[in-house]
């Protein structure tokens, strides 16, 4: 969810003037001024597994900025017993540790940043999440439902979730052809240059959450992750979804829920009006100095499933990038491949063979055969086929 409180944080103040505003035109006057408040975000894990903090900052409305990330922070963690854990800056803005702790410790995030401002979380106890009991999914006639089932108990009464999603795709025309510039022939690819199987991902997942005290014996049943519409590329070849559960407090969860309805309910004049969030950081040095942001610990459990095509076949699908992608009509002769392909605008696609031997090639754009320009044909380390 890295970016997710910054921007929606960033458009707060201009959705509350408009949607308290009157009827009548109106162009409200929204300061430009650079409040620059810190903004953080993070799970700390204890089992080991790899734990992130990112620091940002907000920018003013109108400046057209996105993600502002906070750079050459100090990032700890002091458990109750006065021990310390160093977070290491592993890219921009976003700092990294991963350790094993004890859950029976109190635990508070430390942050320093280079303007000399000092940062304390509240303390914080850890969770353990109950496993995930099943992650699955169902079609209908509006495509396809993944859900999660999960059973809380005493301690784990309420949960958020987040997913990462990558999926297989192929362009519009399929090559398996490359134009050799030293020989000014055309070869069949290696491995390594194949552009007709590529991957893609999702980054930017919503909020997903629940209450599990809301139900009999705290059982949540096929909660709804994520909605496939009909005619998504993202089951046309093959998908994988993981889904990170994560057994938050109460405190967690109002701050996410808070954040979830000034992102996703907001938009008519019947909708919740923006609200304040804060979060469990505090300036511990300078009067004033504002900050928004949450962090929460625990140990968080996880699982990843597939979904093959033929697994929700028939699945009509509809890639607009590859709407009117076609062959040429004309044949591209061998002493016009260097002209027609080294630019790599035009790749061979069909030979044309007379007889037994192959004249020419017919061709097609860049756009639409080569995969890369909208995903990766590096295969993920995780995936399976």
């Amino acid at each position: 969810m890295k970016r997710k409180i910054n921007h929606i944080v960033k458009t707060l103040f201009l959705l509350t003037i408009f949607l308290v505003g009157c009827r009548d035109p109106f162009e409200p006057e929204v300061t430009n001024q650079d409040l620059a408040v810190l903004v953080v975000e993070g799970f700390i894990d204890i089992g080991g597994e790899l734990s992130e903090i990112t620091l940002s900052r907000t920018s003013p409305i109108r400046s057209g900025l996105g993600f502002r990330p906070e750079s050459g922070a100090l990032v700890f963690l002091r458990s109750e017993t006065g021990e310390e854990w160093a977070f290491q800056e592993s890219q921009t803005g976003v700092y990294s540790h991963s350790a094993v702790f004890d859950a029976n410790l109190t635990y508070q995030l430390g942050i320093n940043t280079q303007n000399g401002i000092q940062y304390l979380s509240d303390p914080m106890t850890p969770i353990i999440t109950p496993e995930v009991e099943e992650l699955g999914f169902l079609q209908d006639n509006a495509g396809v439902e993944i859900f999660i089932s999960t059973k809380g108990n005493e301690e784990a009464q309420y949960f958020l979730w987040d997913y990462e999603e990558d999926w297989i795709f192929r362009p519009g025309v399929r090559s398996q052809f490359i134009f050799n510039p030293i020989t000014k022939n055309v070869d069949f690819r290696k491995d390594d240059q194949k552009i007709d199987l590529c991957w893609k991902s999702n980054q930017f997942p919503k909020i997903i959450l629940q209450n599990a005290a809301r139900f009999q014996d705290n059982t949540i049943l096929q909660r709804e992750l994520v909605r496939i519409p009909l005619k998504s590329e993202k089951l046309t070849q093959r998908y994988s979804i993981k889904v990170r559960q994560r057994a938050i407090n109460k405190e967690t969860y109002d701050f996410w829920e808070i954040l979830r309805k000034n992102s996703d309910d907001i938009g008519g004049i019947f909708s919740p009006l923006p609200s304040l969030i804060t979060g469990n950081i505090n300036a511990i040095n300078s009067d004033g100095e504002n900050v928004i942001g949450i962090v929460s610990m625990g140990k968080s459990a996880s699982k990843r499933i597939y979904i093959n095509a033929q697994d929700v076949a028939p699945w009509p699908y509809f890639i607009e990038e590859y709407e009117f992608c076609k062959l040429d009509q004309d044949t591209v002769l061998i002493a016009n491949y260097e002209r027609e392909f080294a630019t790599g605008s035009r790749l061979p696609v069909v030979p044309v063979v007379v007889v037994t031997t192959t004249i020419g090639f017919r061709a097609a754009t860049r756009e639409c055969t080569d995969c890369t320009l909208r995903g990766t044909n590096i295969k993920p380390d995780f995936w399976e086929d």
